[in-house]
């Protein structure tokens, strides 16, 4: 039983441990421009397609039109 726990234990300090090194890392600086810029287009691209499929974005509209399907698919 004690092996158990300490199976599980030990499992859950490498999951911790793997969380917090990847929230660190993640919210690290940006080593150079390129990829800040890359950063930030990719912030703008996820910040439009929430935007448009939104709850208020689907229910103002009569669905996807095709110009909509040329906008989505990139």
């Amino acid at each position: 039983m004690a092996t158990l726990i300490a199976l599980i234990t030990g499992l859950a300090v490498i999951v911790t441990g793997l969380a917090v090194y990847l929230h660190h890392r993640r919210n690290g600086p940006t080593e150079n421009v390129d990829g800040l810029l890359a950063e930030q287009a990719h912030l703008a691209q996820a910040r439009a397609r929430r935007a448009a499929c939104s709850s208020i974005a689907m229910h103002s509209t009569h669905g996807l039109t095709t110009d909509d399907l040329g906008r989505h698919l990139k």
